[in-house]
């Protein structure tokens, strides 16, 4: 059963995770070793889900232009008080006020036809070499909660952990609820994960392609640089990181 570790209160504990846990009748169980995998331009490469998603929508007519420009309008509203990235990560209007069952069902038909095909056969190569060896398998991501549930299921994944969406009688209000899975917010939502579930970071595995990922990374024992940008590049050089393609 996949899990939104994405808190709807407050921030999420970020205390320091045990490599040891205690198992039933206090025998000592051993430490999770996760496989933790970042999505957009990761597993899909140049590009991204919620991108797919929007132009889908539009090919069909179930989101309008107006509703694209309401997003806009939303962003430029809130230039004093962040970047227009900022704006647009805390609060999805495009989605306002839209069916989240409906939303769900488009999700998944859009996983099927236009998302799955693009996904990284290396990617879904390195998934499953993982979950050979016992790996728990994690997506995280800054996107959507129910737009990446069905490649959750495909890939088989344990645990998920993106932006989750406020759901109001039955309809998406546009706003992201909790903390959102970006830069030093998607560290925290990790360490949460990792304190919860008894995660071994020594022994573990990330995978992310962005510069803000940066601190995800640091936590891992192994970690690798997907796809990266000259900025990220340069990173993971210096730390010496090692760097993948998936295509």
């Amino acid at each position: 059963m996949h899990e939104e570790e994405a808190k709807t209160q407050g921030q999420p504990d970020t205390t320091a995770t045990q490599n040891i846990q205690w198992g039933q009748a206090g025998r000592l169980a051993p430490a999770l070793v996760a496989a933790v995998f970042d999505v957009d331009r990761t597993l899909i490469p140049a590009t991204t889900t919620e991108r797919i998603f929007i132009r889908y929508l539009l090919r069909r007519r179930v989101l309008s232009v107006r509703a694209v420009l309401n997003t806009l309008r939303v962003v430029l509203k809130n230039l004093r008080y962040a970047t227009p990235y900022e704006a647009i990560r805390r609060q999805r209007a495009y989605l306002s006020g839209l069916p989240y069952d409906m939303m769900s069902a488009f999700a998944r038909r859009c996983f099927e036809t236009e998302i799955r095909p693009r996904l990284s056969q290396a990617g879904l190569e390195a998934i499953r070499r993982h979950k050979a060896q016992g790996h728990t398998i994690v997506l995280l991501s800054g996107s959507l909660d129910f737009l990446l549930r069905p490649l959750a299921d495909y890939v088989g994944a344990d645990h998920l952990i993106a932006a989750r969406m406020e759901v109001v009688h039955g309809r998406l209000t546009g706003r992201i609820l909790g903390p959102y899975p970006y830069g030093s917010h998607k560290a925290a939502l990790i360490r949460h994960f990792a304190t919860e579930h008894g995660l071994d970071f020594s022994q573990s595995y990330c995978y992310a392609d962005h510069h803000t990922d940066h601190e995800v990374l640091s936590l891992f024992g192994n970690p690798i640089v997907v796809n990266p940008r000259r900025r990220m590049r340069q990173i993971a050089r210096r730390r010496g990181w090692p760097i993948r393609q998936f295509n």
